[in-house]
């Protein structure tokens, strides 16, 4: 990340809280879009699996201490925007323990803001020269100024893609397989210890 990189207002101010979003998923599902909308059956149909995941989640996740210290004892005022779509299963993996993350301190203003509809800022955060998400930016809300990045996935994660990716060769499939399998033995402990890192590195 290049420093004292910066987020225009208009992309904070456009952007809209996890309750909105959650809701918005919910109702392309039920066939009613409104801010998410996406013509391709098949990324409707990976948004269906993705919130029965993140249902799950919901209802199985406990935050670490190490994450809820770090979150109370941010002492400055930031944003945590996240670019998401809901078709993404990385995203579904997530987002779920972000917004409750985000929750543990009244300094974190948690919002979304969708990929494909904001590619200029998308492509100030790429991913080894991909527009990979779900990409978490924490901004300073005195300065817009990006304090920490996060995202695609939780760095443990990462540093095994290439391991995964020999064991499958160009198999897309068991590829995303043996991903789902690590998301679910390790219930979201990755993530947590990485965002109780960058609170840190924050605060």
């Amino acid at each position: 990340m290049a420093e004292n990189q910066t987020v225009a207002q208009e992309y904070i101010d456009n952007a809209f809280v996890y309750d909105t979003y959650r809701e918005a998923l919910d109702a392309l599902l039920a066939g009613d879009p409104t801010i998410i909308n996406y013509e391709d059956s098949s990324l409707v149909d990976y948004t269906r699996l993705n919130v029965s995941r993140m249902q799950r989640i919901d209802k199985t996740n406990r935050l670490l201490d190490g994450l809820r210290n770090a979150g109370r004892a941010l002492n400055r005022s930031v944003f945590w925007l996240v670019i998401t779509e809901g078709w993404c299963g990385d995203a579904a993996q997530s987002i779920p323990i972000i917004a409750e993350a985000a929750q543990v301190s009244e300094k974190i203003d948690l919002r979304f803001i969708l990929r494909d509809n904001n590619v200029d800022l998308m492509e100030q955060f790429l991913t080894n020269g991909s527009r990979s998400i779900p990409k978490l930016l924490m901004i300073c809300q005195k300065t817009n100024e990006v304090l920490a990045t996060w995202g695609p996935r939780p760095q443990e994660l990462t540093d095994l893609i290439p391991e995964i990716k020999k064991a499958v060769g160009e198999d897309k499939q068991q590829f995303s397989i043996k991903i789902q399998q690590w998301y679910n033995k390790n219930k979201g402990k990755a993530i947590m210890k990485d965002l109780e890192a960058l609170l840190n590195g924050i605060s």
